[in-house]
């Protein structure tokens, strides 16, 4: 009889102690995920200021796209004139996260 005891106490500690284990791992797990989006987010908003500047200081004549190269970021502009305006829509997208900025700026 001592030994069935035994037995489910030990059951029930590892079964504890298992289920704590495993939700202290999802929190860091998801704490760690969002570590990266915030600092790819970081990042993209850098990459958007400094596009930013580039276009206002850019002769955009004759252009309808503009595309700048990185290994972690989509970061390009489309281009429109109308009415001696320049629209420029700018994007900046994580090529594999979920994280993307526009922008809509309008240069005279």
């Amino acid at each position: 009889m001592k030994k069935s005891y035994t037995l489910l106490i030990t059951i029930v500690l590892i079964s504890f102690f298992s289920y704590f284990s495993i939700s202290i791992l999802e929190t860091k797990a998801l704490r760690s995920e969002n570590l990266t989006n915030q600092y790819l987010y970081i990042q993209a908003k850098n990459h958007m200021s400094f596009f930013k500047e580039f276009i206002k200081d850019y002769d955009l004549k004759g252009l309808n796209h503009l595309q700048i190269e990185d290994g972690f970021f989509d970061i390009y502009a489309n281009i429109t004139f109308e009415d001696s305006k320049y629209f420029v829509n700018l994007y900046v997208k994580a090529k594999d996260y979920d994280i993307s900025i526009y922008e809509k700026i309008i240069k005279e």
